[in-house]
């Protein structure tokens, strides 16, 4: 066991540490982190919108509490349908709707702006200007048709490009055009000086008119030639890039050797003390959020997505239940005690760092098992509709059963979440029990 630690130590964590600390993937990480709010409150008025107003929905469908019948008088059937109560209902999802939206249906749109935000800061270049650029790039690229139902060509963008269907497009224009925008910003041949007595803002936009220019020149020479070129039937990047690479991608994710696997990496990285989720963010943002956020916006059904697998942050819980239970090590007892209320709100470093979990040989087979057990159970019992899709987003921090209750919109995933504990608490139990056996050899190792 020690030899592969070093190894491993030797071999893997340089790469490790170079990618969990990279510059570029901080960036997007810390762009997805500022839509967050965006996407929880988004989230919250779609809970509101098809489970709480929705006439057919939980709250008011006959399948459901039922309480449409009563708010409405007693009518069913078609008497129900047509009456104002209905209409009602549905105006207040219309204005439900306007805030979802906003969380899902510009997502992209609001990725760009705030990585490219993020970009021009590490780079060294005007992180407002350099955002603003991008967001033009990425209008640019952006086909201002769409088809009516009668045929007609109408200049409209189609919200379909700036959901979950172009993220990674997003990701892609914001990093060419904050690249491109910032070199062209930092060549002095090509700014335009004003005099000291010009305000610093006038001056500052003069000072990036040409780089802005040939920015967006760029973005525009390039759409054009993609529309005339009409590169495997598609004449727009957004659909050449989803049809190419993010749609395979988020396919291929969806089989559970490729979930087991990411679940697998992020654990075995912070067993070692690194972030795995920042290990593995380029996954996380590039796949598992887009069908977060195509569930969410009623595109697809993936079961595995950033809602799926933070439900199961609560499986380090699994731990300290146990030691709570079998335990018999006053150190272990005494880092639970303090760790249990962060294990709440599925805090784990206090365990990970104080018990510790990290480069604890007895304890990495359960803190990887716990997690992969999960995700098996998870899937088989989501593909037989047992439990419905995470569809919802909720905050990582969401106490057990609350989150999966929501994220579901379904008592069935806060049940899922508990059936998951109990699970974990018998993986974690026989290393716990270990755990005390070692205990009375090093206290004999003491006396002697």
């Amino acid at each position: 066991m020690g030899s592969f630690i070093s190894t491993f130590e030797r071999v893997m964590m340089p790469f490790a540490g170079k990618i969990s600390g990279n510059k570029y993937l901080l960036a997007m990480r810390d762009a997805f982190s500022m839509l967050l709010p965006f996407i929880i409150v988004g989230s919250f008025f779609g809970i509101i919108e098809w489970v709480v107003l929705d006439p057919w929905g939980t709250i008011m469908g006959e399948n459901g509490l039922n309480l449409g019948q009563s708010l409405s008088g007693g009518l069913t059937g078609d008497a129900y349908k047509a009456s104002s109560f209905v209409g009602t209902m549905q105006v207040l999802q219309g204005l439900c709707n306007n805030v979802v939206t906003v969380g899902f249906g510009i997502f992209s749109f609001l990725l760009v702006a705030a990585f490219s935000y993020r970009l021009g800061g590490i780079w060294g270049g005007d992180k407002f200007s350099t955002a603003l650029t991008a967001i033009g790039a990425f209008i640019i690229i952006t086909p201002q048709q769409v088809i009516g139902k009668a045929g007609d060509k109408m200049g409209a963008f189609s919200l379909d490009y700036f959901g979950n269907k172009g993220v990674l497009t997003a990701i892609i224009v914001a990093t060419i055009a904050s690249w491109l925008f910032v070199k062209l910003s930092k060549n002095e041949k090509i700014r335009i000086k004003m005099p000291d007595t010009v305000p610093p803002a006038v001056s500052q936009s003069f000072a990036v008119l040409v780089p802005v220019m040939i920015t967006l020149s760029v973005f525009t020479i390039f759409s054009t030639l993609l529309a005339q070129g009409n590169l495997l039937g598609k004449s727009a990047l957004n659909d050449l890039i989803y049809a190419l690479i993010q749609a395979p991608l988020m396919g291929f994710s969806q089989g559970i050797g490729f979930s087991l696997l990411y679940q697998f990496i992020v654990w075995f990285f912070w067993w070692f003390g690194i972030h795995g989720h920042n290990v593995t963010a380029a996954v996380q943002n590039m796949v598992y959020m887009p069908a977060q956020l195509a569930n969410q916006a009623g595109d697809a059904a993936y079961i595995f997505s950033n809602g799926f697998f933070e439900a199961g942050l609560m499986h380090v819980m699994g731990l300290v239940i146990a030691i709570f239970i079998f335990s018999k090590k006053d150190s272990w007892r005494a880092v639970a005690k303090l760790g249990f209320p962060a294990m709440l709100f599925n805090i784990q470093e206090p365990i990970a760092f104080g018990l510790p979990i990290v480069l604890n040989p007895i304890l990495l087979i359960p803190y990887i098992l716990a997690p992969l057990a999960n995700t098996v159970v998870g899937w088989l019992v989501v593909s037989a509709g047992l439990v419905p899709i995470f569809k919802y987003v909720v905050p990582w921090t969401m106490p057990l059963f609350f989150g999966g209750t929501i994220g579901t919109g379904s008592i069935a995933g806060g049940l899922l979440q508990v059936v998951w504990l109990v699970m974990d608490v018998f993986i974690y139990a026989p290393f716990v029990i270990a755990s005390n056996k070692l205990k009375d050899e090093e206290s004999e190792d003491d006396s002697n």
